[in-house]
């Protein structure tokens, strides 16, 4: 259950966050410069730059949604990845506006730690102020749940198991008697409990024979002026955050929702992936060359391997690698294993740190593929997986990535397929910003253990 605060409460937030930033260059400005000589036309660009892209930013890894299902640390580790991501878009700037002025990356450093501060201290304190109102009584609204159904009961049990949220069952109206549950009253005595209690919300939770009383409860409901939700007989096919659509009068659920289909998402995604692909690409073009010599001296054939994969909806694309194996007939067909003998000494190497995977990035340039994503696999594994693994082909409504979710839990190679796949539906249905951001933060770390396996 989500509580909506409002616009005005998203508007204050900015104003803070406005306010914080803005109060953190101005200190950090005279912590360099008390006489404030460095404020000046290019600062004053950068600053706002700062500034106002950090707002977007926020919004962008959707820092102002009602998070009350979030843990404090997730909150805080969220902020950090955020912040990080801000101070590495900064600093680019400052190279493109003014490369020499060293004291910009001082202002740059500085102003980024005294954001990062202030605003932890923000969210901890209404992280903590917010759940301290929501437990105590005077502030928890309470729920009258009609029916009994497992639903009903599922509900209970995260009410109860999340004291924060809010929310208190007042107990049941049903028919039938439920063991361990205060029934008060039969369907039929539903208005008079209404008129009694008063709850602040109903929620219908019935098993599907029960489906014709809803508009009867329902209209009880609005008679007494009482809030109502349902809670659907099918939730269990529900897996993920759930989007209903409106098909003229017809409300319509759809049971996998995507970010990553709204075309501000996707064009957020991809507008990230051309800036740090092109990146990436001048930061490494030494590294490439030399790779490129040592793949030419360690073994004959190619210095690009070629290799068709599928992409997104299932569409094949053509994707590059440095080669790090020998020329060989099942170069297309077979994966390689730790103990490969195909492998080169140099293509171990590179295999090992990554930097086998560095032309991927002219697929990202191109848009065959993501900076993060799932990992595209080749045509015969698709097929083959796809028909004893149900879900394998939900990848495939994204573009794949050189790294991503499934990737810094260890699942390379060799591993896991089942495990790969729950890591990549749940980076889709999950997509944000700021997972990518994550994703991206964590990968250099996993560079070097990649025989690690995911636990649940």
């Amino acid at each position: 259950m989500k509580q909506n605060f409002g616009k005005t409460v998203v508007f204050c937030n900015i104003l803070l966050d406005l306010i914080i930033n803005t109060g953190a260059v101005y200190l950090a400005i005279l912590f360099i410069d008390k006489d404030l000589k460095i404020f000046n036309q290019n600062s004053l660009i950068i600053s706002l730059i700062a500034v106002l892209g950090s707002i977007l930013v926020y919004f962008a890894c959707d820092m102002y949604s009602l998070a009350i299902f979030e843990k404090l640390h997730k909150t805080i580790s969220r902020l950090a990845c955020v912040q990080l991501f801000l101070l590495c878009a900064m600093l680019l700037v400052i190279v493109l506006l003014a490369p020499t002025r060293t004291e910009f990356y001082e202002l740059l450093f500085i102003s980024a730690v005294l954001s990062f501060l202030a605003l932890a201290i923000k969210k901890v304190l209404s992280v903590k102020i917010s759940h301290a109102i929501r437990k105590s009584q005077k502030h928890r609204k309470t729920v009258l749940i009609v029916g009994n159904g497992s639903g009903a009961f599922e509900y209970e049990k995260q009410i109860n198991d999340n004291p924060h949220y809010g929310y208190s069952v007042e107990g049941y109206v049903c028919d039938e008697k439920a063991e361990d549950k205060n029934v008060l009253g039969s369907y039929d005595e539903l208005e008079e409990i209404l008129s009694t209690l008063n709850p602040y919300e109903v929620v219908i939770a019935l098993p599907i024979d029960k489906e014709p009383m809803v508009q009867g409860i329902v209209d009880a409901c609005n008679k007494a002026g009482v809030r109502t939700s349902i809670v659907p007989h099918i939730y269990k096919y529900f897996k993920s955050k759930c989007q209903v659509d409106m098909v003229g009068g017809l409300p319509v659920i759809n049971t996998r929702d995507i970010p990553l289909d709204n075309p501000a998402n996707a064009a957020m995604k991809r507008l990230m992936d051309i800036i740090i692909s092109l990146i990436m690409i001048i930061l490494t073009s030494p590294i490439m060359l030399i790779a490129a010599i040592g793949v030419k001296l360690s073994s004959k054939g190619p210095v690009i391997f070629k290799q068709k994969r599928v992409g997104k909806n299932n569409k094949i694309f053509t994707m590059y690698k440095f080669r790090s194996m020998r020329v060989n007939e099942q170069e297309q067909t077979a994966w390689t294993t730790p103990t490969d003998k195909r492998k080169t000494r140099f293509g171990t190497f590179m295999r090992k740190t990554g930097i086998d995977e560095l032309p991927q990035f002219f697929n990202v340039l191109f848009g065959s593929m993501s900076i993060v994503g799932p990992r595209p696999e080749l045509p015969a594994f698709v097929e083959e997986y796809s028909k004893t693994i149900p879900l394998y082909k939900v990848k495939h409504q994204v573009k794949p990535g050189i790294t991503g979710l499934a990737q810094i839990y260890g699942f390379r190679g060799d591993t896991s397929i089942e495990g790969r796949i729950e890591m990549d539906i749940k980076y889709i249905e999950n997509w944000s910003l700021f997972y990518d951001i994550k994703i991206l933060v964590s990968t250099p770390f996993k560079m070097f253990n990649r025989n690690e396996k995911y636990v649940k």
